[in-house]
């Protein structure tokens, strides 16, 4: 085989792995989230909260801070113990700003998909101190 034929092959060949990689490799909005700027806050301080969350869900989808020795998972539980939340309106992205807690201790952000008896579908823990 030719030099020139054995590039042409070598050159197909690699663009038909990257065509294999792309096609197997997700593409798309990532799950949803939750982020702050920093993990330890003042009593009160303004914490500002940035979300992405799936489109599609209900407009009482919520996000509010309970306390972190509540089990993550059932949204009835976590709302029997969230001391504030706010709802996501039909909104996929954006910021919620919040104040925290006035007593020391670990919390979390929690991301619900519902208000009527959902699931908790994203976290991030915070502390106070």
């Amino acid at each position: 085989m030719s030099k020139k034929l054995a590039i042409i092959a070598l050159l197909v060949a690699l663009s038909a792995a990257v065509l294999f990689v792309s096609a197997c490799t997700p593409s798309g909005p990532a799950g949803p989230s939750l982020a702050v700027d920093k993990s330890v806050y003042a009593p009160g301080e303004t914490i500002t909260v940035t979300f992405s969350a799936p489109a599609g869900l209900p407009t009482n989808a919520w996000v509010g801070i309970i306390p972190s020795n509540v089990p993550h998972g059932d949204e009835a539980q976590n709302d029997s113990y969230d001391l504030t939340y706010q709802y996501l309106n039909g909104m996929t992205s954006g910021m919620l700003v919040f104040s925290a807690p006035t007593v020391p201790g670990s919390y979390d952000f929690r991301m619900h998909d519902t208000d009527s008896n959902g699931k908790e579908i994203a976290s991030i823990t915070f502390t106070v101190q």
